[in-house]
């Protein structure tokens, strides 16, 4: 398990750059850790680093529960705060895991609960105070 003490926004958000740009595809990464824990600056650094130019477009898709954006590869991120764990029916995420040429952010990705997402790169996000955050990455 590799990881950083992350001190600032800028951090987490240079450390998922860089993660994202030694990613090969499909990539599919979970991101665990309580609210405000950094799950988004991090998805902003991933989306970042697979190519999104306005980075500040990427938001928690809370009430949609999946956005899709287009950088160099296709992003789906998904939010699964709103949803009870296990219960994906209708979503649509096999298909989304299907996809071979793009990559899938999870945020609150206990929620999958059995949801079978084997090659997976985890994330865990751990608040320490309002700048410092533990990240490590399995």
């Amino acid at each position: 398990m590799a990881g950083i003490v992350s001190e600032s926004e800028e951090e987490t958000y240079a450390f998922a750059r860089r993660l994202a740009e030694s990613m090969t595809l499909p990539a599919h990464i979970l991101l665990y850790g309580d609210l405000g824990a950094g799950k988004t600056t991090f998805t902003r650094g991933l989306a970042a680093g697979f190519g999104i130019e306005a980075v500040d477009d990427v938001s928690s898709p809370t009430f949609t529960l999946i956005n899709q954006y287009k950088g160099r590869i296709r992003i789906y991120h998904i939010d699964l705060y709103r949803v009870e764990e296990g219960k994906l029916d209708g979503l649509g995420l096999e298909d989304i895991f299907d996809d071979t040429e793009a990559a899938v952010i999870v945020e609150w990705a206990e929620r999958l609960g059995n949801f079978e997402t084997s090659g997976a790169t985890k994330v865990f996000l751990e608040y320490i105070d309002d700048g410092t955050r533990r990240i490590d990455v399995s």
